[in-house]
């Protein structure tokens, strides 16, 4: 299901989900992300088909995406040594947040995020080394935790959005 942004400051952008990656729309992902250089492209070729995906078209063209990762608790224990925070391992990761450059600005990655975040109970974490998406994050309900650590190339940091469901 496609929303039309006909109110943000660029008409014609459409954000979904995307149930089955063809593959020309896995090379576009893959190439936005590899773009915005701060995920390894090839892992990310491997990890999308595995994740809930949602993107962001104008046209026939994806211009930005996301997903929620499969659980991949191993990987997050690290996230939790490094951190220094003691979560819950099992949470899913949302990650591969990134819009091409020249689509920047228009508030995209906010709303792949509000989608992938309609289409989840629970609670998610993200790690990040961008400001934008710090303010993404935390528009979104994520709260920083713990302290940063040395990434691929900056300090990143431990994002969490923890749903508890009421008593």
């Amino acid at each position: 299901m496609a929303e039309n942004l006909r109110d943000g400051p660029e008409p014609g952008y459409e954000v979904g989900t995307c149930s089955a990656l063809t593959e020309q729309e896995l090379a576009e992902c893959v190439e936005i992300i590899r773009k915005g250089g701060a995920v390894d492209a090839d892992w990310a070729r491997q990890e999308l088909p595995c994740a809930k995906v949602v993107v962001a078209r104008r046209g026939n063209r994806i211009v930005g995406l996301g997903a929620i990762k499969r659980v991949r608790a191993g990987y997050a224990a690290g996230i939790a040594e490094k951190s220094g925070v003691d979560f819950d391992t099992t949470m899913p990761e949302l990650g591969y947040i990134a819009v091409a450059p020249e689509h920047r600005r228009q508030g995209l990655s906010h709303l792949v995020v509000a989608k992938l975040l309609s289409l989840h109970d629970g609670g998610l974490f993200a790690t990040t080394d961008e400001e934008s998406m710090k303010k993404t994050l935390s528009k979104a309900g994520f709260v920083e935790r713990g302290r940063a650590w040395k990434g691929k190339r900056g300090q990143l940091s431990l994002w969490i959005r923890d749903l508890k469901p009421a008593v």
